[in-house]
């Protein structure tokens, strides 16, 4: 069985494309070895990838999730497999998912199916939503029993509670992205959480301001500092609003998608010149909103502003997509 092979910075470019033209194996998993990872490809579509370095797997980690229709096969109305889950997060040893309203009678069951298919969890969760500013999760157990892990990422430790704080898997590249931009950097991190994006940006900057409202986040932000061994990043427990200091940083992140009424504090505490990273979730028909809102705090802060990069984060309902803009303030 073969795969592609390809240093980590280019796995998510090539794997979408791979995704893309319908080469991707999706019985088997990506694997990660050192700084490279293999992705499996099937075969006759090697030649789409010339230039990268083609192995055949002696070892191959097949895919549990294709095992749950065959799971339920017996206990499932046939006519409602197209309703079951194609897929569920995993964070740590947890599974995530959600259900359609047509097939939530046997929850239960599907819950069961992705416990045995993947014994390296210990419980499964439905996803409901979540709740207000500091997007509370709303969760109800299908399976098992647990709801606090660790979860790895990129050689980081998070340990979270899924019931009473959100980790969204939808951002590790953005995560990674703004770390590799913050060597020898101050930053803030005006929406901290856990340390989504304090932890990875720690091992690189400086020194790192991290902001966080909600004491059950901020209690796991201050365990994530320490099970990552980082004496660089300064905790705030409180409101960024009130709390960000003043000219103090070279680069600042606003990772809450709901945060345009923090932009002029933020600017306030760019030194006389750095970087805003702003995420906003905008409806596609007003896409430009984002960087408006910018341009517009920067004006009445007495401030200039260039837009350094505009780009999707990934979609985040129906005509309505997550964003971020890199401005450089000055």
């Amino acid at each position: 069985m073969k795969a592609i092979r390809v240093q980590k910075e280019k796995a998510e470019e090539i794997r979408k494309f791979a995704e893309k033209i319908g080469a991707k194996d999706r019985k088997r998993f990506v694997k990660a070895s050192g700084d490279f990872v293999e992705i499996p490809i099937l075969d006759g579509y090697e030649h789409f990838f010339e230039g990268y370095e083609i192995v055949e797997q002696s070892f191959t980690i097949e895919n549990p999730r294709k095992k749950i229709p065959e799971l339920l096969e017996d206990q499932i109305p046939k006519e409602l497999h197209k309703y079951l889950p194609i897929s569920y997060k995993i964070v740590g040893d947890l599974a995530i998912l959600k259900l359609s309203s047509e097939i939530e009678e046997y929850k239960k069951e599907i819950g069961n199916a992705i416990l045995i298919s993947n014994p390296r969890l210990k419980a499964v969760w439905r996803d409901l939503g979540k709740e207000g500013m500091v997007r509370k999760p709303k969760l109800e157990l299908l399976a098992g029993k647990g709801s606090e892990t660790v979860h790895v990422e990129n050689g980081c430790l998070f340990k979270l509670d899924l019931t009473k704080v959100m980790f969204s898997l939808g951002n590790q590249h953005e995560r990674q992205r703004i770390a590799r931009e913050c060597e020898g950097e101050i930053v803030v991190d005006m929406f901290a959480g856990i340390g989504y994006f304090s932890i990875p940006i720690a091992k690189r900057a400086e020194k790192v301001y991290a902001i966080e409202i909600n004491p059950e986040a901020y209690r796991y932000l201050l365990e994530n500092i320490k099970l990552n061994q980082l004496n660089n990043v300064i905790p705030i427990l409180g409101d960024s609003m009130f709390l960000t200091p003043e000219g103090v940083a070279d680069r600042i992140v606003m990772g809450h998608i709901f945060c345009q009424d923090f932009l002029e504090t933020a600017i306030k505490a760019i030194k006389k010149e750095g970087v805003i990273h702003y995420h906003e979730s905008t409806p596609i028909k007003v896409l430009e909103r984002p960087i408006n809102r910018l341009q517009k705090a920067s004006k009445q802060s007495g401030r200039n502003c260039k837009i350094l990069n505009f780009r999707k984060v990934k979609n985040y309902s129906p005509g309505v997509v997550h964003v971020v803009v890199d401005a450089l303030i000055y």
